[in-house]
């Protein structure tokens, strides 16, 4: 018996949660946040599909909290095995696990104080799960080398290799042993989140020849990234352009792989002396522990970033860089005179600091609202990014005269071009080919061109659908 069910991100971009079942046992793929929609809350509360207590093991692809930031939920439902990460994904979790329960219990606190305020009953409010419960679920992370083997109680076997999408960020190799009618073995390739080339910090994602089946992702399944120019002189453009208005670059960006990437090409700008009279400030305590986390780890940097350590020039530390930790300077942002570029999370706008920076200058035709990163469907980033004009930001509606502009080389997801050439490297797959982790236009899209090239056994899984494989 080998089965497999899509418990998340499956016709959606967030969410991922991939259920792998055989007669040994039940190991989840992720365990990852809806993120987006207006009922975000309330599918993030659902109870899971299965049986949490059940499972043999957890194995996590990246740290990105929708692929992470249900595992405290799965704790408190009654999953007491291990959990399984690169050491570097572990590390990363123990960062962003931790915001995202204070993130969580801010939120409640808030709507707490919004109904009190309002007179109505607020004693239902609880936040999702708290500081405490994330770390819980972060001290059962077991860490793992990249292109070793490890057991996982007789289910099968793990091995881990480089995604290239954030840092620790991993393709997953599972094998597994066959059906009632085979002992032949299996192998289950699930991609993760796949790296784009020519990025500024981390090598290519690795293939592996020819597994059985694929779980690939698609979030770029319909389109190549559109590139008129080389993407630093692009940023340098839009910061030029703004500054010559006395505006400021406000770029909302994920604190894990896309803050670290743009402050890679502004250290070329200014180590090059390009860019001198602009400061730059990350807005958000974990980014800023991100960054930290990435300089202690030069070994998966590409080729290029390792050339620029070696000789001397840190990659992620200039003249005019300031991390912003603290609540009150971060606020004195605000008041900021002058040119300047904010980076601030969340890279899609839905929660942190980056909603105040949208509040104090969205509104102001000097300044400009750059885009880094994808902008998953019914988000405040998206919404923006569209021209939807004007937008809800706190509970109040706000003029966009604010440049709005998108840079689509930094996305951290490979595009249409990279996926069919990953794809291609893996020299075929033997059985199936599932594709998650894209709106459904993506994955639909994806799945005609991979049909064309010769592969028929493609399918875009439904919420919730199970396969029995094997």
């Amino acid at each position: 018996m080998l089965k497999i069910a899509f418990h998340g991100a499956a016709r959606e971009v967030t969410g991922s949660c991939h259920l792998i079942q055989t007669a040994r046992g039940k190991v989840l793929l992720d365990c990852g946040m809806v993120q987006g929609g207006p009922e975000r809350h309330e599918r993030n509360r659902e109870a899971f599909p299965f049986d949490p207590s059940e499972l043999t093991a957890v194995v996590l692809s990246h740290a990105h909290i929708d692929h992470t930031g249900r595992l405290p939920l799965l704790l408190k439902t009654g999953y007491e095995g291990p959990i399984f990460a690169t050491e570097t994904t572990a590390e990363l979790c123990r960062i962003m696990l931790a915001d995202s329960g204070r993130i969580q219990e801010e939120d409640a606190e808030w709507k707490i104080k919004r109904l009190k305020k309002e007179g109505l009953d607020a004693s239902w409010v609880r936040p999702l799960y708290t500081e405490e419960d994330a770390m819980e679920a972060v001290d059962r992370i077991h860490p793992l080398d990249f292109h070793r083997e490890y057991a996982l109680d007789g289910f099968g076997a793990l091995t881990y290799h480089l995604a290239g999408h954030i840092l620790g960020a991993a393709v997953v190799e599972l094998t597994v042993g066959g059906g009632e009618k085979s002992t032949e073995s299996r192998r289950i390739l699930f991609s993760g989140d796949l790296g784009v080339e020519g990025a500024r910090l981390l090598g290519p994602p690795e293939t592996v020849d020819r597994p059985d089946y694929l779980l690939m992702e698609s979030t770029y399944g319909d389109r190549q990234r559109v590139e008129t120019m080389d993407r630093t002189e692009e940023l340098l453009q839009i910061v030029e352009e703004t500054s010559d208005r006395g505006g400021k670059v406000i770029i909302p960006s994920f604190a894990v792989g896309r803050t670290q990437e743009v402050l890679a090409r502004l250290n070329d700008l200014v180590e090059g002396g390009r860019l001198q009279s602009v400061p730059v400030y990350v807005d958000s305590p974990m980014a800023t522990a991100v960054t930290r986390v990435f300089a202690m780890h030069p070994e998966v940097f590409s080729e290029e970033a390792r050339r620029l350590l070696r000789t001397g020039d840190e990659p992620l530390d200039f003249p005019g860089l300031r991390l912003i930790t603290s609540v009150r300077d971060s606020m004195e942002l605000n008041g900021l005179e002058g040119p300047a570029i904010i980076i601030s999370a969340s890279g899609m706008c839905t929660a942190g600091r980056i909603k105040h920076h949208l509040k104090h200058n969205i509104s102001d035709h000097r300044n400009t609202i750059l885009f880094v990163g994808y902008q998953a469907e019914h988000t405040l980033g998206r919404h923006i990014q569209s021209g939807t004009d004007p937008v809800r930001i706190f509970g109040s509606w706000f003029d966009v005269n604010a440049e709005i502009r998108t840079i689509e080389g930094f996305s951290a997801h490979a595009d249409l071009d990279e996926l069919l050439a990953w794809y291609d490297a893996l020299g075929g797959v033997k059985r199936r080919t599932f594709l998650v982790h894209g709106e459904e236009e993506a994955s639909l899209s994806l799945a005609r061109r991979l049909r064309e090239r010769g592969s028929e056994a493609v399918t875009v899984p439904e919420p919730h659908q199970e396969f029995v494989l094997d």
